[in-house]
């Protein structure tokens, strides 16, 4: 009975193991922006310029991630930004991206175990520390 199992379980995780480079072989092919459906394309439009440069994995992520209404709120967020304020935010991802891993890990450790007041304290400062620069 135990050899048995042991057997099914065996064969399980061949079969599994088998089949991963075929689902990997899934999204290496690019996806053409004008085949999308129409709503993941307005969802998603704020990359369309620079979509034929994001690897196919990257693609098949962003088409899954585009029904996802969190990721809509955020892209309608960012077409109402500013070009000034698109800016500052792809600068300060660049800082992040530029930082060294640990210290990356750090600040999302940090930013994680923040209570949601002290999210909100952290946001607000953020913001007037933003309003006091454009006032100069």
């Amino acid at each position: 009975m135990i050899k048995q199992s042991i057997g099914s379980l065996l064969l399980a995780a061949a079969l599994t193991l088998s089949a991963l480079p075929a689902h990997a072989d899934n999204h290496q092919q690019a996806i053409n922006w004008n085949d999308l459906p129409a709503d993941v394309r307005q969802t998603l439009a704020p990359m369309a310029d620079r979509w034929d440069k994001l690897k196919p994995q990257h693609q098949h992520r962003l088409v899954r991630r585009a029904s996802n209404k969190n990721v809509k709120n955020k892209a309608e967020r960012w077409e109402k930004l500013t070009p000034k304020e698109r800016k500052r935010i792809k600068k300060a991802r660049e800082r992040f991206k530029d930082m060294p891993p640990e210290k990356r890990k750090e600040l999302r450790e940090r930013w994680e175990n923040m209570s949601p007041e002290e999210k909100r304290e952290a946001k607000k400062a953020r913001k007037d520390k933003k309003d006091k620069r454009n006032e100069k």
